[in-house]
């Protein structure tokens, strides 16, 4: 009895592994035979590693050549996820190595599920000890790279932060949007300023190189490479001497400063204070940086040039006396009396002195708020809004830098859209000397002075005058056509050259003269509810052909005359080369 039981589950045993045997003999024919082929594939593709060459992007220079933005090369450290073994001990351990959080890095792994032969980079512009020590622990890190890779160099820092812009990793929504263009994950890409509107260019094309690797990973031979091409040369009209003279003169002061060829629109210097540091982001910035940029109150990513939304104080009355001049209210040997004050309706608006008896170009000198009030009147808020509307406020000035204000200029019907309210008197008469509702940008104040300057073309600005490729070729120049002009009459042109030049001369600003170069311009002091005034003061030169248009915004400063006029003197001495005099010497 026993024997027979012992004999049967034998059988079953043997039969077992018959079954066993013959299902295996089944896989070894459908992995050799039927897929054997792929199997024999994936087994080469095992052995090669395709990675891309990161191509060196585009300088940016000066409009003599100057680099201001450059490239330098750097360790990046990236994974390839199907070359992972063991996760997590790999991920705590590579983390720790890079300093990174191990869930940032669990989470970028995740995300690049679908992309499992694409390289992963968790950190660039690595250290060589820490590249070091990856090296030291490359038995425990299958699929770990380390690539030199060109990362963005800002050759001066902060200098032209908001113009030059600054790099990102491109994200989920870019990429997919962008793969057609040749994107690819992980790639940085530009975010802001010129890094943005002209990544087309800067960018490059990314090349290829194929190794094969031992099963450590490692790679040991080369079998092709595919050279990456660099980006393209961007040229700006920006002068680098304008733009450290802009720049020092601003100082740490909270501002902006514009300076432009009033006949083609070319941006000289462009200035926002605080800045930012635009290397933090050459390599990826790190949420405690990006976190501490957005916290700090004085906001340092807004660019003030294009962004900055302000009354314009008395530099608006450019608009007004354009408007009272061509509709024939005034000429500029109309008299009035300004007693210091001007009474509406039992309201009293103060002007910043008694001038007494002037003509109207004297009151453009002085910046009268007494006769630009009185003016007004007649001239009624619709025709206000229409002239500073033809004049290119209220609307973006079309320049190539992304992110670009329209201002406000307000009317009747714009205040009963937004407010629900009706349009009072009083309204009027703030509107006529640059406050109440009226915000402006500086570079749009640039470009309403240079339509004055230049006979009442109004210029489309642009940072960018040409691209060329590495070898020099001019790939495109970028001289955009104007926005229209300014339909005022040739006398009433004439008129407000003449009173901005005798602002200079004997007006609000007289203590900037510069000998041996006739300056023209207007000051401007625009009540703030926040604090002190804003500081404005908006001029080109030479006054008689003007090449060169700089307007200065401090906020929060005080007068116009004494707090901006003075920082466009610099910008118009650096530009023309002129010595700067001693401070005890200035008038």
């Amino acid at each position: 009895m026993d024997r027979e039981l012992f004999e049967r589950r034998l059988a079953v045993l043997r039969a077992l592994i018959a079954g066993l045997l013959a299902i295996l003999a089944l896989r070894l024919w459908q992995v050799q035979i039927v897929q054997g082929d792929y199997f024999l594939r994936l087994s080469q593709e095992n052995g090669l590693r395709v990675t891309s060459i990161a191509a060196p992007r585009g300088l940016i220079v000066d409009r003599r050549g100057r680099p201001i933005v450059a490239n330098r090369p750097a360790f990046t450290v990236a994974v390839l996820p199907m070359e992972m073994r063991h996760p997590r001990e790999e991920v705590p351990l590579l983390a720790r190595l890079l300093a990174l959080d191990p869930q940032d890095v669990t989470r970028r792994l995740a995300a690049s599920r679908d992309r499992p032969f694409e390289p992963v980079r968790l950190r660039r512009d690595v250290p060589k000890e820490v590249v070091a020590a990856v090296e030291e622990s490359r038995m425990d890190l299958p699929g770990v790279l380390v690539e030199i890779e060109p990362v963005r160099q800002y050759i001066y820092r902060d200098l032209a932060a908001h113009l030059l812009g600054y790099l990102g990793e491109i994200s989920d929504a870019e990429l997919r949007s962008l793969r057609a263009q040749g994107y690819g994950p992980g790639e940085l890409i530009g975010k802001d300023g010129i890094e943005r509107a002209y990544d087309r260019y800067l960018r490059g094309r990314n090349g290829q190189i194929q190794v094969e690797v031992d099963a450590q990973g490692r790679p040991f031979r080369t079998l092709g490479t595919v050279p990456a091409v660099p980006g393209d040369t961007v040229v700006l009209g920006l002068d680098l001497d304008v733009q450290r003279a802009a720049e020092a003169a601003l100082g740490d002061r909270a501002g902006a400063v514009v300076a432009m060829d009033p006949a083609n629109g070319a941006i000289v210097a462009m200035v926002s204070h605080p800045a930012f540091d635009p290397d933090l982001f050459s390599a990826g910035i790190t949420r405690a940086a990006w976190s501490s940029l957005l916290r700090d109150p004085r906001q340092p990513l807004i660019d003030r040039a294009i962004q900055g939304g302000y009354p314009t104080g008395s530099v608006f009355k450019i608009v007004t006396a354009s408007a009272a001049l061509d509709l024939g209210l005034v000429n500029p040997d109309t008299r009035f009396y300004c007693p210091g004050f001007y009474n509406l309706g039992g309201h009293i608006f103060h002007d910043h002195e008694a001038h007494g008896h002037l003509n109207f170009l004297d009151a453009i000198a002085q910046s009268c708020n007494v006769v630009f009030w009185t003016v007004s009147r007649p001239v009624g808020p619709e025709h206000l809004a229409a002239y500073a509307r033809m004049f290119g406020l209220g609307q973006r000035t079309g320049i190539d830098l992304p992110q670009e204000s329209r201002g406000v200029v307000p009317d009747p019907g714009w205040k009963r859209r937004v407010y629900r309210q009706p349009w009072y008197a009083g309204d009027t008469l703030n509107t006529a000397v640059g406050q109440g509702y009226v915000l402006a940008t500086p570079l749009q104040v640039a470009r309403m002075l240079a339509a004055v300057a230049n006979g009442g073309e109004l210029v489309t600005p642009h940072v960018v005058t040409e691209v060329r490729s590495p070898e020099g070729q001019v790939v495109a120049r970028i001289a955009p056509p104007s926005a229209g002009r300014v339909r005022v009459s040739a006398q009433t042109m004439a008129v407000l050259q003449a009173g901005l030049a005798a602002v200079v001369t004997r007006g609000t600003a007289s203590s900037i003269q510069i000998p041996g170069l006739a300056v023209a311009g207007k000051t401007g002091t625009a009540e703030n509810p926040h604090g002190k005034p804003h500081a404005w003061f908006a001029g080109y030169a030479p006054a008689d052909a003007p090449r060169l248009v700089v307007v200065a915004i401090v906020e929060n400063a005080g007068f116009g005359a004494e707090f901006a006029a003075p920082i466009v003197r610099r910008v118009v001495e650096a530009a023309f080369g002129i010595p700067a005099a001693p401070s005890g010497d200035r008038r």
